[in-house]
């Protein structure tokens, strides 16, 4: 695995909200986030009250987006052209577990919510329940691309190198 890693420096931090059933998980691409992206940080939690020492901060800047795909969110080519973002918000787990998170958390739903354009999965060594579902490693990615980052390559290289590695039976 260690041969996938490049440590990068986005000028977008990651903030990702992981469902607890998630952090102990083998297949936990969160994790490989952190291995790539210096500053990304995972706060592990369901309720409101778990994630309390994040919440102020995020929701007192400006330049803070929640990635989640819902009847109120606006692509992220939209908000590029009109938000300077410095910081990216992930959900991650099961969409079951995602959309607890969400719908436990309403502070969420008062910052910018945001879709990623046209993307597909890559994820061999697991199966999502949303057909059009992306690894969190992926997401991340692919927002970061979108919101003009470069090197995002770096996030999906140690995804293939953590897939590749994967034992198969």
């Amino acid at each position: 695995m260690c041969h996938g890693i490049d440590r990068t420096r986005f000028s977008i931090d990651l903030t990702i909200l992981q469902h607890p059933s998630e952090a102990g998980h083998a297949k936990n691409t969160a994790r490989l986030i952190t291995l790539v992206a210096e500053g990304a940080q995972v706060i592990v939690g369901e309720s409101p009250r778990d994630f309390d020492k994040v919440r102020e901060e995020l929701l007192s800047n400006k330049g803070v987006v929640v990635l989640f795909p819902d009847a109120n969110s606006i692509s992220l080519s939209d908000v590029k052209k009109n938000l300077s973002v410095n910081r990216l918000v992930l959900i991650d787990g099961t969409w079951r577990k995602v959309n607890k998170i969400w719908m436990s958390n309403p502070w969420l739903q008062q910052l910018p919510i945001c879709h990623i354009d046209g993307a597909s999965s890559q994820y061999r060594i697991r199966r999502g329940s949303v057909p059009a579902g992306l690894a969190t490693i992926e997401a991340s990615a692919s927002a970061l691309k979108q919101l003009g980052e470069r090197n995002t390559d770096a996030l999906l290289d140690a995804f293939e190198a953590f897939q590749s590695n994967w034992p198969t039976n």
